[in-house]
């Protein structure tokens, strides 16, 4: 009799490790941004922690997973009062399925989510020597270790996507900061920009004003407007000087101190980079088009 073998479907499927740390983080660290072509889980053992990625803000407190999806840039700094434990495995997987943390990015875990990252962390010790790279594994590990920490790695990703898709109450999917929130300090930023244009402003000065991180309030920013805060503010300033010159209200030097140039000659310079042409050319046309 022959028999016809069955190949199993596997959704995710965990090809290769590059790093598992746990860091003892304190509570005033920021670490370098990065981006690499493959995932990167990080949870939250203690403590909370703050994640700047292209994908929006996030603060992460105890018990969060949050995702990093390959070549996805990603930051992070421990500005609050509770320093973190973090557990962060770096991994590549292939499956189209992983689409699902293109979109979602951060969880709350539940009971049982719990149970395997806790097995996850248990085995990855029993491994590898943690908080090396290259990853280096364990002499004399427990029969089978690597192997049985990518299969609790597996099924933690496979149970994240089941309670969410489920809408289990224990594993809760997260947001970013409130996007009326985020509005509304773009708003206050471009408020305060507008009315000072004649200052010199700075990351550092506007982070002291407005109570943030330099990456957090950039990041914040970009993401609700496009660009960054310095180029906003160099391209309202043109702007600016754009209409004072349309409506011949200020000569040329009046406009530079109006929008905090140090010279006349280092606006003019920046408004030829902006517009293609200097100031007194653009007068130039805009006087010929009236005439």
């Amino acid at each position: 009799m022959d028999f016809t073998p069955y190949r199993l479907n596997e959704r995710i499927v965990v090809k290769d490790i590059y790093t598992c740390y746990y860091f003892e983080v304190p509570k005033r660290k920021r670490y370098n941004g990065e981006r690499h072509d493959f995932w990167e889980i990080v949870y939250v053992d203690k403590g909370e922690v703050d994640a700047n990625t292209e994908s929006g803000h996030y603060r992460l407190n105890q018990g969060n997973v949050l995702i990093h999806s390959p070549n996805e840039y990603h930051q992070l700094e421990s500005m609050g009062n509770k320093p973190p434990n973090l557990f962060i495995v770096t991994f590549r997987c292939d499956n189209g399925a992983m689409a699902f943390f293109e979109e979602h990015k951060l969880f709350h875990i539940g009971h049982a989510e719990h149970a395997v990252l806790a097995q996850l962390m248990k085995e990855s010790r029993h491994a590898f020597e943690i908080n090396t790279y290259p990853i280096r594994p364990k002499q004399a590990p427990p029969f089978a270790a690597e192997q049985l920490f990518k299969i609790y790695l597996e099924q933690l990703l496979i149970q994240i996507v089941r309670s969410v898709q489920g809408g289990k109450p224990h594993t809760t999917l997260l947001s970013t900061k409130n996007e009326n929130q985020s509005a509304h300090i773009r708003k206050q930023i471009i408020e305060y920009l507008e009315q000072h244009l004649s200052d010199k402003i700075t990351l550092d000065f506007l982070s002291t004003q407005f109570s943030m991180s330099k990456t957090q309030l950039n990041v914040l920013f970009k993401r609700t407007s496009g660009t960054g805060i310095i180029t906003y503010l160099q391209q309202l300033k043109i702007e600016h000087a754009k209409k004072h010159i349309r409506e011949d209200t200020c000569n040329l030097t009046e406009i530079a101190d109006l929008l905090g140039y140090s010279s006349v000659h280092y606006f003019s310079r920046h408004f030829k980079k902006a517009v293609g042409m200097t100031p007194s050319e653009y007068a130039k046309t805009i006087k010929a088009r009236n005439d």
